[in-house]
């Protein structure tokens, strides 16, 4: 029987019933904790007895009192002999110890004990207390709702506690979990150098330590291919891809953004592209059809490459989204022919790039492609190229940018490093801490040849690419976007012509900001997957503030989720201003800001708070 049945009739009545039987005095009473009948007896020759009757003793009683009996009626009938006690229907045996209610036909039969306790005392008090209850109803009741909101703050906390050590259980879980598969990896790699020094030792061959000195001499970025320049990457995939951005006249292998892919002829292409046998080249050759489009999908992008767009990020052996996407438009925008690059170099180049960026569940090489293909849409249909009149080494320092923009993002964000104090917060100053390391990272890197996009152009030349590509990556701190925002709104105020350099830096920086949080104004299957993951890695973040002491950033607490309210409150206050800015100088992006609109009315429908 569920505990209600019993409990609530139970505490329906009246809570103290009291009447003075032949030289003695019976009580009745809820128990201590509400969950028990209490009997108690004191008697004129100063004996005390008392017991506590539980649902089950009751149950007993009322079977002999009577079967068809409901809890309701039992207590009803019980009050009632209390209430006509002089007529005889309270007694108390002392022989017995025993209580007796009720008539001789229909009567309840109370077993006490003796007890050391003064009853007598027991029942004044209580009478006192029912009748300060009575005097001081309202401040009773004032009492009663404090307790009651008490109670119920206190069953949240315990609550809040079990979901706490739930989450921590799983957490712990999860940290077995990975530490045995970093162990295996650890013993991996320690036989691997084993075997590798060993083979050295034997061989005698000192050129490849040369090289590893001479790597650490040029460059302190960790190399994140280790034994590896470039990925494996399948040559018939890229030809084809490639292909798609050239035209016949670039078709000599004698030039050196063709020294390892050379492309298909225009009608090569056609005939390639029209038998594809290999499911991986049609789905790629699908997604490069809508890189021009609002709606590119980096997801199944990564899918068709990797396998999948999750656990792929962390090895990527031929390549992910970022490989592809980053191949395609630098030959689109025919930035390895106008700045002579190396296609061995950038094949390198990004390899490393995206073999830097974590498998985070949001901030990984997936984004950076995401945000690379927005860029290119805002500088192409967006209009941003033709608005700022941009030469070749702006467009190319938005596309370098935005590719390396969360270059080795660890998953965590600025705040965290400076709470924590960690030593990025205190190499650069806490200032813009993920985004220096994110752009010096990558230049440290180039000071490799085997990786040195800018080998082949000028010192000047150089130096403005750098410079922009600097300026756009520090822009994405979310902490300056206050500022930036209102220089754009003010340089707007002032004239819409932002064809100076400092302006078109501004507009680029603008254009990067705008990609880097577009997923807000993508369409609805889009953004939504961005927004599970966007919210993944945040409950990370917040799980390793809980584990250090302090207090959880907002809208980080997986025990308290708010994906809905955080969504909501960044497109109120960060994205949909910012979008109207940006239309307001280039009007064919104005689009962005209904999409934003609506995916903010799916989480007024949707709220998860």
């Amino acid at each position: 029987r569920p505990p209600r049945v019993f409990l609530y009739p139970l505490r329906r009545q009246r809570q103290l019933c009291i009447r003075d039987a032949p030289r003695a005095s019976v009580m009745t009473r809820l128990s201590d904790d509400a969950s028990s009948l209490t009997v108690c007896v004191a008697t004129a020759d100063g004996g005390n007895f008392t017991a506590d009757f539980n649902e089950t003793t009751l149950t007993a009683l009322k079977e002999n009192f009577d079967k068809a009996c409901s809890w309701d009626k039992f207590f009803a009938d019980l009050q009632h002999a209390f209430n006509r006690g002089a007529d005889g229907l309270i007694s108390f045996e002392p022989a017995s110890t025993s209580v007796t209610c009720g008539t001789t036909e229909r009567k309840l039969t109370f077993k006490l004990a003796t007890t050391t306790n003064k009853v007598q005392e027991s029942i004044l008090a209580s009478l006192v207390n029912y009748h300060h209850i009575h005097v001081h109803l309202r401040e009773v009741e004032k009492q009663v709702e404090e307790s009651a909101k008490q109670e119920e703050e206190i069953r949240t906390q315990a609550a809040d506690l079990e979901k706490e050590e739930q989450h921590l259980k799983d957490a712990i879980s999860r940290n077995k979990e990975q530490d045995e598969t970093f162990n295996k990896r650890l013993k991996e790699l320690q036989k691997q150098l084993g075997e590798a020094e060993e083979e050295k030792r034997k061989s005698g061959q000192d050129t490849v330590m040369e090289e590893e000195d001479e790597d650490s001499t040029l460059c302190r970025a960790r190399i994140p291919l280790r034994d590896r320049d470039c990925r494996d990457f399948d040559p018939q995939l890229l030809k084809m891809v490639k292909s798609g951005f050239c035209d016949d006249k670039e078709l000599s292998s004698d030039v050196a953004f063709n020294n390892v892919i050379r492309p298909f002829t225009s009608s090569e292409l056609v005939k390639y592209t029209s038998n594809l046998t290999s499911k991986q080249q049609q789905q790629v050759w699908n997604a490069m059809q809508k890189i021009d489009d609002w709606d590119y999908d980096v997801f199944a992008l990564q899918t068709a490459m990797a396998g999948n767009d999750t656990e792929s990020l962390a090895t990527q052996p031929s390549g992910g989204s970022l490989f592809v996407t980053a191949y395609a438009l630098f030959f689109k925008y025919r930035m390895m022919q106008k700045f002579r690059i190396d296609e061995k170099i950038f094949l390198n180049w990004i390899s490393v790039v995206e073999a830097g960026y974590h498998p985070n569940p949001y901030h990984n090489s997936m984004h950076a492609a995401d945000v690379l293909h927005i860029t290119h849409y805002i500088l192409s249909k967006g209009g941003l190229a033709k608005k700022c009149n941009l030469s070749d080494e702006d467009t190319f320092a938005a596309l370098f940018a935005a590719a390396i923009h969360d270059y080795d993002h660890p998953g965590i964000n600025n705040s965290f490093h400076v709470k924590a104090q960690t030593y990025l917060a205190t190499l650069y100053n806490d200032r813009s801490i993920l985004e220096n390391r994110h752009v010096s990272s990558v230049f440290e890197l180039m000071k490799l040849p085997r990786y040195n996009l800018l080998s082949a152009i000028g010192e000047e030349q150089r130096r403005d690419i750098r410079d922009t590509i600097i300026e756009m990556v520090l822009a994405t701190d979310m902490g300056l976007h206050g500022k930036y925002v209102a220089q754009f709104k003010r340089r707007l105020q002032e004239n819409h012509e932002l064809v100076k350099k400092d302006d078109v830096r501004l507009a680029l920086a603008m254009a990067v900001k705008m990609a880097d949080i577009s997923n807000c104004g993508r369409p609805e299957n889009i953004y939504l997957t961005w927004a599970a993951k966007i919210a993944d890695e945040f409950y990370m973040q917040g799980d390793r503030e809980r584990n250090l002491g302090m207090p959880c950033s907002p809208f980080m607490d997986r025990m308290q989720p708010a994906i809905a309210k955080g969504q909501i409150a960044f497109m109120n206050y960060i994205v949909i201003p910012m979008f109207d800015n940006i239309a307001e100088l280039i009007p064919d992006m104005r689009f962005s800001v209904d999409h934003a609109e609506a995916n903010k009315a799916y989480w007024t429908k949707n709220d998860d708070s």
